[in-house]
């Protein structure tokens, strides 16, 4: 019997970028036929809370959140349940670090709120106008940030993954949990944290099984969950790796084959 459904959002459910409202409505329907049969939706994601709040508002008091990764595990009334943050000077040692590949921009994920260089970026309006951040420009993210550090991200548009290979990730991946989240995005967190992590504690926490268990996902970031549930899902669109490692591919985002299984559930 299922008791536990866990997505992610981004190129999973909706389009990478996405805020308020884009996500079908239907959802929110089938989700309250889940918690009337027992069944509770956790959405996951590299998003922060109030992102991920704001995308799921109408539900969002009867659903539990995996925030930053893995980072940060809340319910809709923002208690903290579970959190894992990363050492001040190991955040200062990535972001000199990433200073040195100009192309990158820089997101730091605090237990507050997220923090970048400038308002006048890509990155701070792509995430404070599309996906509904919280954000502060602090120009030197080295000393500018006054908060518990869950994650740090590495940005380009299209090219994150290319741009860090040659030694950013070699060099990094051995300290800290280096993972792939879309063509953009390289996040950075605890050895501690991390979506399987955060799954294993709220299964725990809840007292379900890994077996009445099902997890939807797209990304490399996704794969560590596939381990705790008793079905995996890879959506039509996801990467070939995340296709290949999981139970059962559904079809793509754009199709809403979440929400295709879901029903059937």
């Amino acid at each position: 019997m299922i008791k536990l459904v866990v997505s992610d959002i981004d190129g999973t459910l909706v389009p990478d970028g996405s805020g308020e409202g884009i996500i079908n409505p239907e959802y929110f329907e089938v989700i309250r036929l889940m918690k009337d049969r027992g069944i509770t939706f956790v959405a996951c994601s590299g998003r922060q809370y109030a992102s991920m709040y704001r995308v799921f508002r109408p539900v969002a008091d009867d659903i539990y959140f995996i925030c930053e990764g893995g980072g940060f595990v809340s319910n809709g009334r923002r208690e903290t349940l579970h959190s894992v943050t990363l050492p001040p000077e190991t955040v200062r040692e990535i972001i000199h670090d990433a200073k040195q590949i100009p192309q990158l921009d820089i997101m730091v994920a605090g237990v507050k709120q997220s923090y970048c260089r400038s308002r006048d970026s890509e990155l701070y309006r792509w995430m404070v106008n599309d996906y509904g951040f919280d954000m502060e420009a602090v120009g030197d993210l080295e000393k500018g940030v006054d908060d518990d550090v869950l994650k740090v991200s590495l940005y380009h548009r299209n090219a994150a993954e290319a741009l860090t290979e040659e030694w950013f990730r070699p060099k990094w991946e051995t300290r800290v949990k280096a993972v792939l989240a879309g063509i953009q995005w390289l996040d950075m967190v605890s050895f501690e944290s991390g979506k399987g992590t955060a799954l294993a504690f709220l299964q725990k926490h809840l007292g379900v099984k890994p077996s009445e268990t099902i997890v939807f996902g797209d990304n490399e970031n996704d794969i560590e969950m596939f381990a705790h549930a008793g079905k995996s899902y890879a959506v039509g669109n996801a990467r070939e790796e995340v296709r290949t490692m999981a139970d059962e591919v559904c079809p793509p985002m754009e199709e809403d084959g979440v929400l295709q299984v879901l029903k059937k559930i």
